[in-house]
C-alpha cells in the first residue's frame, strides 16, 4: 500500500466517526423524500462523491442485501452502512439519526391532529420535490452506470432489461427474480471456473450461537405469535404494540407501499386501532414528511398510548429487521471476497443500478408534468450530474419554489 492510499484511508477513518454518521444521516433524514432510492442517491452523492467515506460497491452491496431481507428498505440500507463504517454502534446511531427528523415531525403532527383536529395540506408546497428527487436519483444511477458498467455491453444490456421490466411491471417478486438473474449472469460472465465449488461451502462453519442469534430466535418466536394471531388475546396495549409492529417488521418484503393494504386491514378492520380516515391521514402525513412511509407507526403508537406508544411502535417497526440486517451484513462481509460470491454480486450490482434508474423514471412519470415541473427536473439533473451540487440544496430549493408558487401565485 503506497503513501497516497494510506493517507486516503486515514482521512476516511477520521471522517467516518460516530459524530459524522449522526450528523450526516440527520441531514439526509431531513430531506430524504421519495422513497428508499432517494435515500440511496443522497448517500451516494454525499458520502461517496462529496465526503469519500464510502465507495460505490458498499452502496450497491447495501441495496442488494436489503432487497433480499424483510423490513423497511431505507432504514435497512442505513443500518448496513452504519455497521460497515463503525460496527453495531454505528448502525444504531445511523438509524436513529435518519429516523429522527421524520419521527419528530410525525409526533408533532400526531399531537396536533388528535388535540386540535389538525390536517396537513402540503401538496402544493411539495409539488416540485418529486422533480428534484427524480433528478437526483437519475444522476446517481447515471454515475453508477458510468463507473460500474461503462463499455461492458453485456452488463449494459442487462441493466437496460432491468429498467424496462421494472418500469413496466411493479412486483417485489419480479425484483427478486431480476436479482437472481443478475447473480447467474455474474457467474456466467466469469466462465466455468466455479463449476466445482458448492455455494453452501462458502458459509460452512460460520454459524455459532451468540447474542445476535438469541435475538433472532426471539424475533422468530414473536413472528410466530404474530402470524398465528395469538397476540389478539394479550391485554397489555404496550406489549401488543411491540408484538404487532415487530411482526410487521419481519413480514415486510418489498418496501412500505407493499405493506399499506395489509396494515390497513390489520389496524382498521381487525384491531380497530384507527378509523379508516385516520389511517388515510397517517399515510398522507408520512408521505408529506421525509423518511420512510412506515413512520406511520409513530402516529398509530401515539394514538394508542401517547409518547410511550409512539416510541415503542417506532422501535418495534424498525428494530427487528435492522437486527436481522446487521447479522446478515456481518455474514456477507466475511464472505464477499470469496470468488463465487464476488462474481454473483458483480452481476447483482448491474440489476441494482437498473433498479435505481427505473425508480427515477417512476417517480417522474407518476407526477403531473407541467412545464415548470419538467424544467425543475432538468435543471436539478444538470446541477447534480454535471456540477455535483449538494442534493440537500436542490431539495430545499424545490420546496422554496413550491412555497413561492403557492403563496404568490406564480
Amino acid at each position: 500500500m503506497d503513501g497516497a492510499t494510506i493517507n486516503i484511508a486515514q482521512q476516511q477513518k477520521v471522517q467516518a466517526s460516530l459524530k459524522y454518521l449522526f450528523f450526516t444521516f440527520l441531514k439526509i433524514g431531513c430531506v430524504s423524500f421519495g422513497g428508499y432510492m432517494s435515500l440511496v442517491a443522497l448517500v451516494q452523492k454525499i458520502m461517496v462523491d462529496q465526503d469519500e467515506v464510502l465507495d460505490n460497491d458498499t452502496i450497491l452491496d447495501s441495496v442488494t442485501v436489503a432487497s433480499l431481507l424483510p423490513g423497511p428498505l431505507a432504514v435497512n440500507i442505513v443500518a448496513y452502512i452504519g455497521y460497515h463504517l463503525k460496527g453495531k454502534v454505528g448502525a444504531v446511531i445511523s438509524m436513529l439519526a435518519v429516523l429522527l427528523p421524520a419521527c419528530t415531525l410525525i409526533l408533532l403532527l400526531s399531537w396536533l391532529y388528535f388535540s386540535y383536529s389538525y390536517k396537513i395540506e402540503w401538496a402544493e408546497v411539495m409539488q416540485f420535490v418529486a422533480a428534484a428527487v427524480s433528478a437526483i436519483i437519475l444522476s446517481a444511477g447515471m454515475q453508477l452506470f458510468k463507473k460500474e458498467i461503462a463499455k461492458n455491453y453485456i452488463k449494459g444490456l442487462l441493466c437496460l432489461f432491468t429498467i424496462a421490466v421494472i418500469s413496466w411491471f411493479n412486483s417485489y417478486l419480479l425484483t427478486i427474480a431480476l436479482i437472481l438473474i443478475g447473480a447467474v449472469a455474474g457467474l456466467l460472465l466469469r466462465g466455468n471456473k466455479h463449476k466445482n465449488i458448492a455455494l453452501l461451502s462458502v458459509f460452512k462453519g460460520r454459524f455459532k450461537f451468540s447474542l445476535a442469534s438469541g435475538l433472532i430466535a426471539l424475533l422468530l418466536v414473536n413472528e410466530g405469535v404474530f402470524i398465528s394471531g395469538i397476540y389478539k388475546n394479550i391485554s397489555s396495549i404496550l406489549l401488543k404494540i411491540g408484538m404487532v409492529f415487530s411482526g410487521i417488521s419481519l413480514s415486510l418484503f418489498g418496501g412500505g407501499y407493499v405493506m399499506i393494504p395489509i396494515m390497513q386491514s390489520l389496524f382498521v378492520k381487525d384491531l380497530h386501532w384507527v378509523t379508516a380516515q385516520q389511517f388515510v391521514d397517517t399515510i398522507a402525513f408520512s408521505q408529506a414528511t421525509p423518511g420512510p412511509i412506515l413512520v406511520s407507526a409513530t402516529f398509530i403508537g401515539y394514538k394508542l398510548a401517547g409518547i410511550t406508544g409512539a416510541i415503542l411502535a417506532t422501535v418495534a417497526m424498525f428494530g427487528p429487521s435492522a437486527v436481522l440486517m446487521i447479522v446478515v451484513s456481518k455474514l456477507f462481509k466475511k464472505n464477499k471476497d470469496h470468488s463465487l460470491v464476488k462474481d454473483m454480486v458483480s452481476g447483482i450490482k448491474v440489476v441494482v443500478i437498473g433498479l435505481i434508474i427505473s425508480s427515477a423514471f417512476k417517480i417522474f412519470f407518476q407526477q403531473h408534468l407541467s412545464v415548470l415541473f419538467v424544467a425543475v427536473s432538468l435543471v436539478s439533473l444538470l446541477l447534480s450530474f454535471r456540477y455535483k451540487i449538494n442534493p440537500v440544496y436542490l431539495i430545499i430549493g424545490s420546496i422554496t419554489l413550491g412555497v413561492i408558487t403557492k403563496f404568490y401565485g406564480i
